[in-house]
């Protein structure tokens, strides 16, 4: 019996290690675009898969610049910013401890740009704005993409959340480019604050403290174009309000969103041998901020020598 036994685990045994060698390893398979010269102006389309459909983000490096993807049934499918000349695209996963990566060098033959600015940054839905005021004045943003000089181009599959923008000058003119982003990652319904401001949550701190006044209770007031509720006299509904408005100012001392790291560079003359570039980067958390990346300061001496070695 002891015989039989040890037969059929060891047969049992034999069966299950093959199982455990033979676990599928991760891979990352960049299918566009391919190696060669590539004929596009400023963006190109990324095409790559995953060998696990598990998988739900990647991190794609165009040029050395990172930023983090969606991975839908195993597939990635991107739009990608790509200057004159050679450019390199890159595709890496991660499974637990497990990393895959694929890359492709390609040489990219289109328009030519004097100034590119891309913003990048590790999305998880926020949408992110990239504004670029012209030394004219003028400002290319969502809502005015194309200017006398420039134009904007989102390169996400969906244009908002999960993706990066950036700004394509084709003939750049010497002044000051000032970059700003305007973050719509949070939303006020969602925030843990609320309406409330900081002073007027410890102001009805302050009221809920006091001992109830006798006879009549408290009377709504005028907070903004809101009307305050009064303070309640029940002592359970008391308390209650009391925690509510504690938790809110509690919430004050956290971000009231997700802190969202961007990245950006402006490049002026990309891809050639009179390449200069600006790198700004910034944390950004509340709803609705409108927030300068920094500035770039170009001259015509900066641009005639550029041109002179180019031969633009």
């Amino acid at each position: 019996m002891r015989q039989a036994a040890g037969a059929l685990l060891l047969l049992s045994s034999s069966l299950t290690l093959p199982r455990a060698a033979s676990a599928d390893p991760l891979g990352v398979t960049v299918l566009e675009p391919t190696a060669g010269i590539v004929e596009s102006d400023f963006t190109t389309s990324l095409v790559a898969t995953i060998s696990d459909p598990t998988v739900q983000t990647a991190v794609v490096t165009v040029n050395g610049a990172e930023y983090e993807v969606p991975v839908e049934g195993g597939r990635v499918e991107q739009n990608v910013v790509v200057v004159p000349g050679n450019n390199r695209v890159g595709v890496l996963a991660r499974r637990g401890t497990e990393t895959a990566r694929d890359s492709v060098t390609f040489f990219q033959a289109g328009a030519a740009a004097d100034l590119m600015v891309v913003l990048t940054w590790q999305s998880r839905g926020e949408i992110v704005d990239l504004w670029v005021r012209e030394p004219s004045g003028e400002t290319c943003k969502w809502d005015h993409r194309t200017t006398d000089r420039g134009a904007l181009l989102d390169f996400s599959a969906s244009a908002i959340g999960f993706g990066s923008q950036a700004y394509v000058g084709r003939q750049v003119v010497a002044g000051r480019y000032r970059i700003k982003v305007h973050y719509w990652g949070a939303f006020d319904d969602d925030d843990a604050r609320g309406r409330w401001t900081y002073d007027e949550l410890v102001d009805r701190l302050d009221q809920l403290d006091a001992p109830p006044a006798r006879g009549r209770p408290s009377q709504p007031t005028t907070r903004g174009r809101e009307r305050t509720p009064p303070i309640p006299r029940d002592p359970a509904a008391r308390a209650a309000e009391r925690r509510r408005v504690e938790a809110a100012l509690d919430a004050w001392a956290e971000p009231g969103a997700p802190q969202t790291p961007l990245q950006a560079e402006a490049i002026l003359f990309p891809g050639t041998r009179a390449e200069r570039r600006w790198r700004f980067d910034l944390v950004v958390q509340r709803t609705g901020q409108l927030v300068g990346l920094g500035e770039v300061e170009i001259t015509d001496d900066m641009i005639r020598a550029a041109r002179a070695e180019v031969g633009r």
